[in-house]
């Protein structure tokens, strides 16, 4: 079998439809993962960070998973979809607020650019909230399409305040 590193940010600002809070409804994402064929290898402490671009939004709170999948990119992006409407997530508007957001930050290094997915995530490398936990999981991913280290791209994002809530557990 040939499975593929993927990473995925997962993070939210808004309390679910039952009131659970945001990092509860992603602890909820990343247990539902499994049953997409998305198996978490490795995951991050959280982050809580500012809404980019900053507006009167409540916080966020992320963290980066790595994970293994036999999916290809295209059916991975639709399993993150799914399990974020399954959790309550309506897209309406861009960069409004969320009950959960699974992003696809990485698929094995590749580089794929069309009209239904673009990978790597194309915002990645300027939000903090992405590369910091992204990080302290590895400190040498090469960024595939900037050919840049994680710790050179944080550098530049010195503006950027996050605060971290919590050390991550272990999987």
């Amino acid at each position: 079998m040939n499975f593929k590193k993927i990473i995925i940010g997962i993070g939210g600002n808004l309390k679910s439809n039952d009131g659970s809070h945001p990092v509860c409804v992603a602890m909820n994402a990343i247990n539902c993962l499994q049953n997409y064929s998305i198996h978490v290898t490795e995951q991050s402490s959280w982050y809580e960070s500012q809404p980019i671009p900053k507006s009167d939004q409540p916080n966020f709170f992320n963290c980066i998973v790595f994970a293994n999948t036999l999916l290809n990119e295209l059916d991975v992006l639709k399993s993150l979809h799914k399990i974020e409407y399954k959790l309550g997530r309506r897209r309406k508007l861009v960069n409004e607020p969320r009950v959960i957001d699974l992003d696809l930050i990485d698929y094995s290094n590749k580089i794929l650019k069309n009209n239904q997915i673009i990978i790597p995530h194309p915002r990645a490398h300027k939000r903090r909230f992405v590369m910091e936990p992204l990080s302290e999981l590895d400190p040498n991913w090469i960024h595939p399409t900037l050919k840049r280290d994680v710790c050179t791209i944080l550098k530049k994002l010195n503006n950027q305040n996050i605060k971290i809530i919590n050390k991550k557990k272990l999987i």
